[in-house]
């Protein structure tokens, strides 16, 4: 199994889309990272999915999707996770990216598509043109949790996600709810978009909350229109598969070749319209090239099935991780402290949640720590060894002992955070300014925040 530095596990924790484009492997953690979590497992007890495994594929997947229509909406709000400076992620991922390469291919960085893109002015699409052309959003992926955790935000009434989000949650869950196979789930990035292909029937797309079958592709409606705008106007970025993954910029690809040729041929004949659709263009989607790549995969394959229970998914993928490097960076997706090494979690949180930085600048300490004292004393994670980033627990109103004094020290500083069995305490300056109660139990108890 190849290193995995540390840039690689702060950004499976954090999951910007921007952090997903440049390490490809981070889309599948967080497939992975939402098939380890309690809460789709808890899905299958409800009386929506009662029965489900004896019904049709295509019935199933109807099930679910109107459980994530109910249950979530699209989020893309450029408040939420904050903004960052175009800059400062051309530097930071330098080493693995050039800039050049980088705005080829990315919606933010310059790349604009085909014409319809430039018709509608990216920046003014998602509300960009008041800020400065260097200011970017720091779109956040969120795991299931963090989707679900919106109910607690001002203006939702549901759980809420952007693209790559509900992507991961539909992946996830057809597979644990739907009981799919992973190996006919696809999943495709695009320079503005997320979407998966599932190989039922004669296959069908998720797009953000909705399926598309082949039909609906071509009825000539709304909905099927806004279904074919990424596949119609930009190329595929990447493709992720549980045998790995292909990316346009990239010389090497994981993914399984024989997978990937009958992924891509499924797709070409997925989106032929049929002979008696109100919509007869032919769309053909420009994926990454397989004869510019090499495709190395020296890593143990992930052979998970849908016969397996929850603990024997999570043995096994504990078991995986030390060779194959998608599930162990899905031990940092799923922000599981017991399991993995503090200092990428906590770079992660120093550095890359602007958002309650920017909501708590201008205040003294002691209004800072009354603010985040007030607070909800619960996170948002289940159990007592996943934790929430700061900007969740800031954008969300709750958090942990542990969470609070690590969204304290993003905002203020500080030098340690020492937890104990009940309460978690953050140290500046060698004195105590700050405890909360804390059930959380990390892998360690003391954590530096000197991060130099």
């Amino acid at each position: 199994m190849k290193f995995i530095s540390d840039e690689e596990k702060s950004s499976a924790i954090t999951l910007s889309d921007m952090e997903i484009f440049v390490f490809p492997e981070l889309m599948y953690s967080l497939v992975l990272a939402n098939i380890l979590s309690p809460r789709i497992w808890a899905w299958r007890e409800l009386d929506t999915f009662k029965n489900i495994r004896e019904m049709r594929p295509k019935k199933r997947l109807q099930k679910l999707r109107q459980h994530i229509m109910d249950n979530y909406v699209f989020n893309l709000d450029l408040n939420t996770w904050g903004l960052t400076k175009q800059q400062n992620e051309l530097k930071r991922f330098a080493p693995f990216l050039s800039p050049d390469e980088i705005a080829k291919s990315n919606a933010l960085f310059g790349y604009q598509g085909d014409v319809y893109y430039y018709d509608i002015d990216i920046r003014r699409h998602f509300g960009l043109d008041k800020y400065d052309g260097d200011t970017i959003p720091y779109w956040k992926t969120e795991t299931v949790e963090a989707m679900d955790a919106f109910r607690h935000k001002d203006g939702y009434s549901t759980g809420a996600g952007e693209c790559v989000s509900l992507a991961g949650l539909y992946a996830a869950a057809a597979f644990v709810v739907c009981g799919l196979p992973l190996e006919d789930i696809y999943l495709m990035a695009t320079p503005l978009h997320s979407q998966n292909y599932i190989n039922v029937d004669s296959g069908i797309l998720t797009n953000n909350r909705r399926l598309v079958t082949k039909a609906m592709w071509a009825n000539g409606t709304v909905i099927s229109s806004q279904a074919r705008r990424a596949l119609e106007h930009e190329r595929v970025t990447i493709v992720s598969h549980v045998s790995g993954f292909i990316h346009l910029l990239y010389k090497e690809a994981s993914i399984n070749p024989e997978v990937y040729g009958k992924f891509s041929s499924n797709l070409k004949e997925y989106l032929v319209p049929p002979k008696d659709a109100v919509d007869q263009r032919l769309v053909v989607p420009r994926l990454p090239d397989a004869s510019k790549v090499d495709f190395i995969n020296d890593e143990n394959p992930l052979n998970l099935t849908v016969g397996m229970d929850y603990s024997e998914i999570r043995d096994y993928l504990e078991n995986a991780s030390s060779k194959n490097r998608t599930a162990a960076l899905a031990k940092y997706a799923s922000r599981d402290m017991a399991n993995i090494e503090e200092r990428p979690f906590i770079s992660a949180a120093l550095n890359r949640s602007p958002v309650s930085k920017e909501a708590l600048k201008g205040l003294s300490q002691a209004e800072v720590i009354s603010k985040i004292d007030s607070l909800v004393n619960e996170s948002i994670y289940d159990g007592t060894s996943r934790m929430a980033q700061p900007d969740e627990v800031w954008n969300f109103g709750r958090g942990d002992g542990a969470e609070k004094c690590l969204l304290l020290a993003n905002v203020i500083g500080g030098d340690e955070i020492h937890i104990t069995s009940s309460t978690a305490s953050l140290v500046k300056n060698n004195q105590e300014i700050f405890s909360a109660p804390c059930v959380k139990s990390p892998k360690n108890k003391i954590w530096s925040l000197k991060l130099d």
